[in-house]
């Protein structure tokens, strides 16, 4: 190649070089000055950062309301042969405890009454306290022909005495403890049980026509002169509500419920 061809090739070369890299030089110069459209001039973007995960915001602990604690009833006692034994002496006292009251409202009044043989139920053997006391109109005479001042209001004092001292036995049970069921007292039990299902015999008796001629509810009614029904319902009601009582000891319009029909029962010798 000739000297002159090869000097102008290479001088050609270097200035094309030079040409590209002013024009390379020129172009990074307007890139770096040129701010970019989404940032403040005289500002650098910020570095793009990834999307941070929310983190979980910790809740706050709900109220705890409280919460009232149901009382727990207690349980009666078990039965065991000991306490068995004492209930039934405490049955027996409330039976000995009847008799007595007639016995004492005979005597009370002036009157001395005879101790007759009967069948309770129509098959029990057992026996009565009998006045012997016989009431015309509002004059009444004793068995040996004497006069009964008490009158009517006496004889019926005297034949409802046992079933009045039952009402008013069981009154005082409840009233004094009216937690009964669970307490450890067999003998009150024992007593509470004859009281009350004492009664109902004697009313179921009435009404079936199997109560003896000297019975409680058949003398009250004959001799004292008391609405058989209306007085024999009453005495029903009473032993079913000492039961209830027994079982529902916080139901207190039973309570003076039962205290009012009690008090009725002995105001019955007033009205006579």
């Amino acid at each position: 190649m000739p000297a002159w061809l090869s000097d102008r090739c290479g001088g050609g070369a270097l200035a094309a070089l030079v040409s590209i890299a002013s024009v390379l030089a020129a172009r990074v110069t307007v890139a770096q000055e040129t701010p970019t459209p989404e940032s403040p001039p005289g500002e650098r973007a910020p570095a793009a950062t990834a999307p941070l995960a929310e983190s979980p915001q910790p809740k706050s602990p709900e109220p705890v309301l409280p919460v009232a604690a149901t009382p727990v009833e207690p349980m009666p006692p078990p039965f065991t042969w000991r306490s068995t034994a004492i209930f039934a002496g405490g049955a027996v006292t409330a039976l000995a405890a009847h008799e007595s009251c007639h016995l004492l409202a005979n005597l009370a009044t002036g009157n001395r009454p005879s101790f007759e043989p009967v069948t309770f139920l129509g098959f029990i053997p057992y026996f009565a306290i009998v006045p012997s006391i016989r009431c015309r109109g509002g004059d009444c005479t004793k068995s040996n022909g004497e006069h009964y001042w008490a009158g009517r209001p006496g004889l019926y004092t005297i034949v409802s005495a046992g079933i009045q001292c039952q009402h008013y036995e069981d009154e005082v049970m409840l009233t004094w403890r009216p937690g009964l069921r669970t307490d450890d007292a067999p003998f009150r039990k024992g007593m509470l049980a004859l009281n009350t299902l004492l009664s109902i015999g004697y009313v179921l008796a009435n009404w079936t026509g199997v109560e003896p001629t000297d019975g409680d509810i058949r003398g009250i009614s004959r001799d004292g002169g008391a609405p058989r029904l209306l007085l024999s319902s009453m005495i029903f009601g009473i032993a079913v509500v000492d039961i209830a009582r027994y079982y529902y000891p916080r139901v207190r319009w039973l309570a003076w419920l039962n205290r009012v029909a009690k008090v009725g029962v002995t105001g019955i010798a007033f009205a006579m």
